[in-house]
């Protein structure tokens, strides 16, 4: 029997069920899934640890993790499918009012489609979201239609079956059932944790390496790729016969060692490593351990470089006497290009006009500085391993660019700020993971280049690796102005005297 309730609420303790002992291998797995609200007890305090789960209910736990809020509509559901989409009072974007901003992922509900107002051929479907009817353009959105002979209008899993499967997490069972009721099966657990993965962007880095199970090739063939990705993350393990049994039912005990090691793995684990060796000394590629605070005049020596959040500190957070090389929007790549920094002393352009801008390479050579810190990567973000590889090697030449010219400065890099949770999940390159990457990126090159690891990211994450709500503007990208003094503050107490 599931639970009704939040993800976040607390239905029972495991100590409440007389059929669980400490001494059972499940114990602490079935204690996660109480004590986080995945799972409730099957009946007076009893857990059913041999029980078996349903398709039906192994749906409505995903769901409810990823927070669908669609727990009483029985129509039909749709899903935005592109970034940033708007829901509008019209079928219509001339005059019509823009009523809500939805990211990539959200669940709306569907009651009807229409035709545009003004472009024969568009059509429009009109939803609820968040207790608001609109419209929102069928390009922009999925729909699924209540097509599943076997799944009723009232049933407690229509609304989760329905996300499933138009988010790709799940799959029909035939031309017109989803077998809500039938026991789900090992291979198709694998499945739904790898495309709930998928969905939100989480990435699963494997733990060990991959092996076959004695009966592997009774695997199905779409499911091979994901039970070998749970393989190698740890959330399976086979049984002691190194068999699989991936057609085999799960017991709730085996779901519970599953969701508890799933979530494990998804789930952001900060980086706990020692600054310093055994001789006191700094270890490069590791943060800058905490110090005691520098006056404001520490920075008068100083000067930045970066995109947005650079000319943000140099906007508002109080260092006054610093120099801030910085362009919104700017990459490692286009920061090199740019040619409109100021310039102490005016040079000749290629058309032989005076002019007192140039670009980086002049700026910094009309100065000395104690210090430089560079802040990028952002806007460079990537999926795939070449972008990394490209960040890594603009970011290269910019550190000797600086290098060069400043021979005597402590240099040191920022880290990429993290996200908003719901940016994350809607975005298929900038989120959490492809941003650790990205800080793994840079601390290498620290190590490489011996350069200072600032760790902001941390700094301002919240224990699940996101931005808070309330630290962040509405793109879930950059940060209100008065996060520009936590920063302040950190790198005011992060120093290499």
């Amino acid at each position: 029997m599931l639970l009704s309730l939040p993800i976040t609420a607390r239905a029972a303790s495991v100590s409440d069920f007389y059929d669980i002992s400490p001494s059972d291998w499940y114990y602490s797995a079935v204690s996660f899934v109480t004590d986080n609200g995945m799972f409730n007890g099957t009946g007076d305090n009893s857990f059913s640890p041999a029980g078996t789960m349903t398709r039906g209910m192994f749906v409505t736990v995903l769901g409810r993790y990823s927070g669908v809020k669609l727990l009483s509509y029985s129509g039909d559901i749709g899903v935005i499918t592109k970034s940033d989409v708007n829901m509008r009072s019209e079928p219509t974007t001339s005059g019509s009012t823009i009523l809500a901003c939805l990211k990539k992922n959200t669940t709306v509900e569907v009651y009807n489609q229409i035709d545009s107002m003004d472009n024969d051929g568009l059509i429009w479907y009109y939803v609820k979201y968040d207790g608001i009817m609109g419209y929102i353009r069928s390009d922009l959105m999925e729909a699924v239609i209540n097509g599943f002979s076997d799944v009723a209008d009232d049933a407690y899993y229509k609304p989760y079956v329905m996300w499933a499967v138009q988010s790709y997490v799940a799959s029909a069972t035939g031309s017109d059932t989803f077998s809500p009721d039938r026991d789900i099966t090992r291979e198709e657990i694998c499945s739904m944790l790898y495309n709930f993965a998928a969905l939100k962007n989480f990435q699963l880095k494997p733990v060990t390496d991959a092996r076959s199970f004695s009966d592997s090739a009774k695997i199905s063939s779409e499911y091979r790729e994901a039970v070998s990705a749970l393989q190698q993350v740890g959330v399976i393990n086979g049984y002691d016969d190194g068999s699989f049994k991936p057609a085999g039912s799960a017991t709730r005990a085996e779901v519970s060692a599953m969701l508890m090691r799933f979530v494990d793995a998804i789930s952001y684990h900060p980086v706990k490593e020692p600054s310093l060796d055994s001789n006191g000394n700094y270890i490069f590629g590791t943060e800058v351990p905490q110090s005691a605070a520098v006056a404001d005049d520490y920075f008068s020596d100083a000067c930045f470089i970066g995109h947005s959040l650079i000319v943000g500190m140099r906007d508002y957070s109080g260092i006054t006497n610093a120099d801030f090389f910085a362009v919104n929007g700017a990459s490692t790549q286009t920061i090199l290009k740019y040619e409109g920094f100021p310039l102490r002393n005016p040079v000749t352009n290629s058309d032989g006009d005076s002019t007192s801008k140039g670009t980086l390479a002049q700026a910094l050579d009309e100065r000395d500085y104690g210090k430089v810190y560079i802040m990028l990567g952002v806007n460079e973000i990537g999926s795939a391993a070449y972008h990394r590889t490209t960040f890594r090697n603009n970011l290269s030449t910019l550190i000797d660019l600086v290098r060069k010219s400043q021979p005597n400065a402590k240099l040191y890099l920022i880290s990429v700020t993290p996200v908003s949770k719901e940016l994350s999940e809607s975005h298929e390159d900038i989120n959490r993971d492809n941003i650790i990457a990205y800080n793994n990126v840079i601390k290498q090159l620290c190590a490489d280049k011996r350069a200072f690891y600032l760790n902001v990211f941390d700094l301002m994450a919240d224990s699940n690796g996101y931005l808070p709500d309330d630290a962040c503007m509405n793109d879930g990208l950059h940060i209100l102005g008065t996060q520009y003094k936590l920063l302040k503050n950190y790198i005011s107490t992060h120093t290499m005297q």
